[in-house]
């Protein structure tokens, strides 16, 4: 089975996406997507309503941190590493399709997203409550 890299075709036997065959036959087996459904999907996001967040821009520090500091610049900073989270089981059907392993990594990062997006709104709120109250 042949996969589009670029302009040249190649078989996962030529350039192995993983050590693992068995992957890579699975991705070799996964529907590419056609430029109409890649213009599809931008529309569809571009039409999306905004997210609506308390949250500050972060800095991005070393190691990964996302710092979330005060909007009144009194020094106080929240740090988080989402790169430490783990992600939760995918729960798939044993017949599982490519579309039900996009359904449920999906579902999984929109959980991760809204835990993380509350806890830092949390402890905001906190650091308000104590820091700034009134504000």
């Amino acid at each position: 089975m042949a996969r589009r890299i670029g302009h040249t075709e190649s078989t996962p036997e030529e350039d192995p996406i993983s050590d693992d065959r068995d992957l890579d036959a699975f991705v070799g087996d996964l529907p590419a997507p056609t430029i109409d459904d890649v213009l599809r999907a931008r529309r569809e996001a571009e039409q999306a309503p905004p997210v609506v967040t308390a949250l500050p821009m972060p800095e991005f520090v070393r190691g990964g941190i996302v710092r979330y500091r005060c909007l009144l610049d009194c020094g106080w900073f929240h740090d988080e590493n989402p790169g430490l989270e783990r992600p939760g089981p995918l729960l798939l059907p044993a017949d599982f399709t490519a579309e039900d392993l996009s359904a449920a990594i999906c579902g999984a990062s929109e959980v991760r997203s809204k835990a993380f997006v509350m806890r830092v709104e949390q402890a905001i709120a906190a650091h308000f409550a104590v820091a700034h109250p009134g504000r």
